[in-house]
């Protein structure tokens, strides 16, 4: 990997603002494909699942747009260079708002959550949470991109599971996400974007493709989210929630998961999908004890879980990091909305637990 040496400070208000825009226009494209009929249905090499022309198409704009806006910010996605760069990027860089979030709005949300962020402190020492996060240094930041979350669901129709996933870590660390899904589950026009920091909390919006006009563009609501109670111990018959994936759900995950019982499993397609079903409470938990998951899988998902006051691991128990030079490659993973459920959930796995960390080494 080549060092990135060029010192620029980049604005958070806008950076999300940039970020929040393409990921909804990129629902635009996904959109349009899946209406095509033609989606351009492909396997990947060596069993990594199907990709279509809507991962190729998002990617290739999302990239050319973040390059064309900040030329030296290392962007990282889930598909091959060589696979998308016939296609024409159709998201024009003029036409990007950078004005949706402003910093006063989030510096007001960093001072509610001020007693919220000391408890988060000894847990998140990443964020420094006392002080205002308007900046960030492009030298420290890597954006991780998976154009197309839940392909899989997607070739099979169920549209629901889809996000478009857009995170930043900054020295290794998850600190700002987003999570957009396209495809809502009544109306397949509406969708909802979910975007977050720890210092500034978890927010949605709902996005309607309808909505042409810049200005009703920018004054849509932005709905804080209440984060989860961080000090909350669950009684120890606790029954647990769990995502659980719709696409690879094998007799040893489902074994897997039920010895954490009592449990109630949820199917859910979707690795970003099923991170926001934990950032808004729907479940408490999703756990992925085997390979596959990679850093532009749970970037954006994370930070989404730390706005809340979740807590995520591999199955080494290890804090989740994302180095610019590492091999893409996560060892398994835990969420849960706080540290003591994730404490129950690690006891409750203990007798199975190293054989599955064994799969890893």
């Amino acid at each position: 990997m080549v060092e990135n040496s060029s010192s620029e400070q980049i604005s958070v208000a806008e950076f999300i603002s940039v970020i929040v825009y393409l990921a909804e226009k990129s629902g635009n494209i996904i959109r349009e494909v899946y209406r095509s009929k033609d989606i351009g249905q492909e396997e990947k090499d060596f069993g990594q699942g199907p990709v279509t022309i809507a991962d190729l198409r998002v990617q290739r704009n999302i990239e050319y747009n973040l390059k064309q806006l900040y030329p030296t910010l290392n962007v990282q996605g889930e598909e091959d260079p060589a696979t998308y760069a016939h296609f024409p990027p159709t998201i024009a860089p003029a036409d990007i708002t950078k004005t949706l979030i402003s910093q006063d709005f989030l510096n007001a949300f960093h001072a509610k959550r001020a007693p919220y962020l000391d408890q988060l402190r000894k847990v998140y020492s990443e964020s420094n949470t006392t002080t205002i996060f308007d900046k960030f240094d492009i030298r420290d930041a890597v954006v991780w991109i998976d154009p197309l979350d839940g392909t899989s669901d997607f070739v099979k129709g169920n549209l629901p599971a889809v996000t478009v996933l857009i995170g930043l870590s900054i020295k290794g660390h998850s600190r700002i996400g987003v999570v957009h899904n396209p495809f809502g589950d009544e109306d397949q026009s509406k969708g909802r974007t979910l975007f977050g920091t720890i210092e500034h909390g978890l927010f949605r919006i709902e996005y309607d493709e309808e909505v042409k006009d810049k200005e009703a563009y920018l004054s849509r609501e932005i709905k804080y989210i209440e984060p989860f109670n961080f000090t909350d111990s669950p009684p120890e018959d606790h029954s647990f929630t769990v995502a659980a994936s719709l696409s690879h759900f094998s007799a040893q995950m489902k074994s897997i998961i039920e010895s954490i019982h009592p449990v109630s499993i949820k199917r859910i397609g979707g690795a970003g999908n099923k991170c926001a079903n934990v950032a808004l409470g729907v479940v408490d938990t999703y756990m992925h004890p085997t390979a596959g998951l990679k850093y532009w899988d749970l970037c954006a998902s994370e930070i989404l879980i730390k706005a809340m006051g979740g807590y995520t691991t591999n199955v080494f128990e290890e804090r989740l990091t994302y180095p610019a030079d590492g091999d893409r490659q996560l060892q398994g993973l835990i969420i849960a909305r706080n540290p003591q459920y994730h404490g129950m959930i690690v006891r409750r796995l203990a007798p199975l637990m190293q054989g599955i960390r064994a799969f890893f080494r």
